[in-house]
């Protein structure tokens, strides 16, 4: 939205308001009813997950949809993906969709607004400096199964258990899932975790000028290889992305983006995450993290502006 140099959009609803509401990142948005679609003009989607009593709304074909992953297609929605133009952000599951569903989709790279960096004294100015001065270890997705935080508060035990603190372990933050938590107590997840952090660019400077490693698992199926969101904020903000191996190695090669030991550390268990986080005052990330700030500048040159 902000590359587009849009503050505000439509989020439909059961209910229609005449004023906005604050959405966070600076931006703004209105509730408004599913008529909206039946006079919108080429309407552009960017979220539908589940939202199935809009569909028949929708057997149009000048709708311009997003489709994150394929978790986001489902026995409701497939018979009207004929009609969309729909736009994919990784090409895994561009090429999934023209296999399995006869589709055309169109890929972009996810646009990425590179919003300023707040310094504080662990991150200064210097570019280098301010890599070689960062010392944490965080997680900022949401806590849920498709995130394997499982791995992260795993491997959280073992790091607390060799240095006989807590000090050191990953610092987990963000929305999270309380049944999918259950199982490891909610005692001994409250350890590790640092709370939902607001919207805002501010919040996500605070959490992440001060980290050495960001830490997202996520595993998606018929998917993988590029970016999300927090790849790119975690980039942004010269932090060493750790990713599960699987996202590197469950696609073709020739649509995967990341290289492990070139731009992105990968891990397959929670042995293997924390050996990286023992031993992380030892490892230099400097090489790591300007390699996957090759990545940028297509992102932040995103050309959305003909959707």
């Amino acid at each position: 939205m902000h590359l587009l140099g849009r503050k505000w959009f439509r989020r439909i609803t059961n209910r229609f308001e005449k004023k906005f509401r604050e959405f966070g990142y600076g931006l703004y948005y209105q509730n408004v009813t599913p008529k909206v679609l039946d006079y919108a003009e080429n309407p552009f989607v960017t979220d539908m997950f589940k939202n199935f009593h809009v569909l028949e709304r929708m057997k149009r074909t000048d709708i311009t949809i997003v489709i994150h992953d394929a978790t986001e297609i489902s026995k409701e929605n497939e018979p009207y993906l004929k009609y969309w133009n729909i736009i994919c952000i990784r090409k895994a599951l561009q090429q999934y969709l023209r296999e399995n569903y006869n589709l055309s989709p169109k890929f972009l790279y996810h646009p990425f607004y590179p919003y300023p960096i707040r310094k504080n004294n662990n991150a200064n100015s210097d570019y280098c400096e301010g890599i070689m001065h960062k010392t944490d270890a965080v997680s900022i997705s949401r806590t849920d199964k498709d995130k394997n935080t499982d791995i992260i508060l795993k491997a959280n035990e073992l790091i607390a258990s060799k240095n006989n603190t807590i000090e050191d372990t990953i610092k987990i933050h963000g929305p999270y899932n309380p049944v999918y938590i259950r199982p490891f107590g909610e005692q001994e997840f409250r350890r590790y975790y640092y709370g939902i952090f607001d919207r805002s660019f501010k919040a996500v400077s605070n959490i992440l000028n001060k980290a050495k490693f960001v830490i997202d698992l996520t595993i998606l199926p018929n998917d993988g290889g590029g970016t999300q969101y927090t790849f790119l904020e975690a980039i942004h903000h010269n932090a060493a992305l750790i990713i599960n191996r699987r996202w590197i190695d469950d696609v073709d090669s020739k649509y995967c983006d990341f290289k492990e030991g070139y731009n992105c550390f990968a891990v397959s268990n929670e042995k293997e995450l924390a050996e990286i986080i023992l031993n992380s005052k030892n490892i230099d990330t400097t090489k790591i993290v300007n390699n996957a700030r090759k990545l940028m500048n297509r992102h932040i040159n995103a050309d959305w502006h003909s959707v």
